[in-house]
């Protein structure tokens, strides 16, 4: 049997080693990332709502671009089709993989649709409270134990619903202190302690905290995104759709409507995130 291997080894060696090239060629990441063109995505086909009526003429459609990481093959594609390349720490906010990169701008997407639902229901006098409140790390800035995804339930031992209660608790301390946050990962509680410094005049332990919230909506909408899509570029458009849905206005009027960027709790238009 070993006699054979070797024979065949032997015998297609230039082959396997094609092979083996050519694998390493089309799949090894690069410490890049490319940007192409994208295209439009319909929201308004994506609204779950009962008694939901789509306009039978006319969309709501966010428009997007593409990013994908470099392999050798990629990167060498996107050279000669003069689309862009950029170093993967161009996005890092700190020493993070790509993994933790695209985690952040997974969760900066649901951010975004929880921004939109209440600006769209408070513009539209519908009822909406806020039911629940997480807290999520979306980055650090320093090595301080706390990870991108990381859900905060406590600081020193008590419990925060919103961020400046967080903020408090460390402004109270001196630097080179500690705090001790209980925090939930991968659904798994356990206990992080970081340090506090000095950063740009203000206590801080090097950490980018956003709020999710979850909702207790009448009428109840809801919009649903694919696993590949994700940053918070979509948030206007979100809102205009999740506000045509509720309201009793057809802001649509048999249009197709495309636009981008991102929309804040007091309902200002931000630039592309």
């Amino acid at each position: 049997m070993k006699e054979k291997i070797k024979s065949f080894i032997k015998e297609n060696y230039k082959f396997i080693l094609v092979l083996i090239l050519l694998v390493l060629f089309t799949t090894v990441r690069l410490p890049y990332y490319i940007m192409t063109t994208g295209g439009t995505i319909n929201i308004t086909d994506r609204v779950e709502m009962s008694s939901y009526e789509k306009d039978k003429e006319g969309s709501i459609n966010m428009l997007y671009v593409s990013e994908y990481d470099a392999t050798p093959f990629s990167y060498l594609v996107a050279k000669i089709k003069g689309e862009e390349i950029n170093s993967n720490k161009d996005r890092q906010i700190s020493n993070e993989s790509v993994k933790d990169i695209n985690k952040r701008n997974k969760i900066m997407r649901d951010n975004s649709l929880d921004i939109a639902t209440m600006v769209a229901y408070t513009s539209a006098n519908k009822k909406i409270d806020i039911k629940k409140k997480t807290n999520i790390v979306i980055a650090t800035t320093k090595e301080n134990g706390l990870k991108v995804g990381d859900i905060i339930l406590k600081a020193d031992n008590i419990e925060c619903e919103d961020i400046k209660e967080i903020k408090q608790i460390i402004s109270s301390k001196n630097i080179d202190d500690t705090v001790e946050f209980t925090i939930l990962r991968n659904n798994k509680e356990m206990k992080v302690t970081s340090k506090i410094s000095n950063e740009n005049n203000t206590k801080a332990v090097g950490v980018i905290i956003i709020t999710e919230y979850e909702y207790d909506l009448d009428p109840k909408v809801d919009i649903k995104f694919k696993s590949s899509e994700a940053g918070a570029s979509g948030g206007l458009m979100l809102t205009l759709t999740v506000y045509n849905a509720i309201s009793d206005e057809d802001i649509i009027k048999g249009r197709n409507i495309a636009d981008t960027g991102t929309i804040s709790a007091d309902g200002s238009v931000g630039e592309i995130d």
